[in-house]
């Protein structure tokens, strides 16, 4: 019989905790989409650490991310879209990449590149009216311009 009340105190106290886990992740949530021109409210809220500069061309489809950010900010993830100019929060299977941040500090994720160029942008938000962004861009080479670069690069050197 006790143990049975156990349980139930268990499985109570479990729900709860779920629950307000829940409405916190939504209270906090970033907006869907942020204007092109967005500017940081303030600083020293993230350190992107990968990739290391703020542009870049690549042959790999995919692209890791990782940032830096206070314990408790909110990481989000987006990319540009040309032809609405504004920045719109990056989906994996129907979730946001985002995340709060915990006690490690860090942040990190994947995200697949298109062909060309692709503009992205992180952002650490504290609270909606506290919040820093990053820009940067990536651009996704086809393995046959990278063939061509070696085959020059290979009759000039060698």
């Amino acid at each position: 019989m006790k143990m049975r009340k156990l349980n139930r105190l268990l499985l109570l106290i479990l729900a709860f905790t779920f629950s307000m886990l829940l409405m916190s992740a939504q209270a906090f949530a970033a907006p869907d989409s942020l204007p092109a021109d967005i500017e940081s409210t303030a600083t020293e809220l993230i350190t992107l650490k990968a990739p290391d500069t703020e542009s870049l061309s690549t042959t790999n489809k995919c692209l890791p991310v990782s940032a830096t950010a206070p314990q408790g900010a909110v990481v989000s993830l987006y990319k540009y879209n040309a032809a609405s100019d504004t920045y719109n929060k990056v989906y994996v299977d129907e979730t946001p990449m985002e995340t709060t941040v915990g006690a490690t500090m860090l942040y990190a994720s994947q995200v697949e590149l298109t062909q060309g160029v692709n503009k992205f942008l992180i952002r650490s938000e504290l609270n909606e009216a506290t919040y820093q962004v990053v820009k940067f861009e990536v651009n996704l080479l086809n393995e046959g311009f990278m063939d061509k670069i070696k085959s020059i690069a290979g009759m000039i050197f060698n």
